[in-house]
């Protein structure tokens, strides 16, 4: 049983199915995503130090990889793809707000699971969330003609989940002693916070799993193709162009995970509960996506 609570992929699938089945108890935890999140972030950032930021000219070719998979490569495949398959304008502006939100800070933690760069995607997520203080109001203000997102929810959004963690993480670093106690139960922290995160999102969109799926169809089917799909297809031509393991783990991570529960939180309190559905249901779909990098991970860790 306690090699059952250790196991990765028996966690994520647990959150998944008790999300179906107990969607009023993931109401009640919505609270707790944020700081989940940030715990998770903590333990994962302690692998990178304030050093690998210097000098400043580093961080350019990660944060332009970033912004090249996340927004052009990403952002481009889910408009394309919403523009043909979202039946209403509202689920249309909900897909453009998922397009325009910044990476998704998954991509971090799963750079550990995966044995990914995680200076790649520390620094290029980090990055493109400052540029999307600018990027993501002039992109939703482009294609749909409103000014509605603030700059100012995305930069509390990068002091929870991106600034404090990463500060949070060196400090532990400066103890040896607790830098051995998270090295050591990094995994079991990292498991059990996306399975508090996978088990509230799940449930909070309950419904529209169960109950309906003529809005679950083409809003899933974006979100299968820009998630699953892409991931195939940024491995295979990684592995094409001999691109190392670690390096072509950060490119799939940085072209598939946006912050689509931004994007939901943003549609429901500035536009209407429709626009708000994409986002909820892709961080749903992000619930299966991380269960598959979760097992992918596993397979990694048993072959290396």
């Amino acid at each position: 049983m306690i090699r059952l609570l250790r196991n990765r992929t028996f966690i994520l699938v647990l959150a998944f199915v008790l999300g179906l089945i107990f969607s009023d108890a993931a109401t009640l935890a919505g609270g707790l995503t944020m700081p989940a999140l940030a715990v998770v972030l903590t333990v994962s950032s302690g692998q990178v130090s304030v050093k690998d930021f210097l000098p400043l000219r580093k961080m350019l070719p990660p944060v332009l990889w970033a912004l090249s998979l996340n927004y052009l490569l990403l952002g481009a495949l889910i408009l394309g793809l919403a523009w043909w398959l979202m039946p209403t304008w509202d689920l249309w502006v909900g897909y453009v707000l998922v397009a325009a939100a910044p990476p998704g800070v998954a991509i971090i933690p799963f750079t550990y699971i995966l044995g990914g760069d995680v200076k790649l995607s520390l620094l290029g997520t980090f990055g493109v969330y400052l540029l999307s203080l600018l990027l993501t109001p002039a992109l939703v203000y482009f294609f749909t003609g409103d000014a509605a997102v603030s700059p100012f929810r995305l930069l509390n959004t990068m002091l929870m989940l991106i600034l404090i963690p990463f500060v949070l993480s060196q400090v532990i670093n400066f103890s040896q002693n607790a830098s051995n106690i998270i090295a050591r139960w990094r995994g079991t922290i990292v498991n059990w916070g996306f399975f508090l995160v996978i088990f509230t999102v799940v449930g909070l969109n309950q419904e529209v799993f169960l109950t309906q799926p003529h809005v679950l169809l083409p809003v899933s089917m974006v979100a299968v193709a820009s998630s699953f799909v892409l991931a195939l297809f940024i491995e295979m031509l990684g592995k094409k162009l001999s691109i190392e393991e670690a390096q072509r783990n950060s490119f799939m991570l940085l072209s598939t995970i946006k912050t689509s529960a931004f994007a939901a939180a943003v549609g429901l309190s500035l536009y209407n509960e429709a626009t708000s559905v994409p986002g909820a249901v892709i961080s749903a779909w992000y619930a299966l996506y991380f269960i598959y990098l979760g097992i992918k991970g596993d397979r990694s860790t048993k072959t290396s």
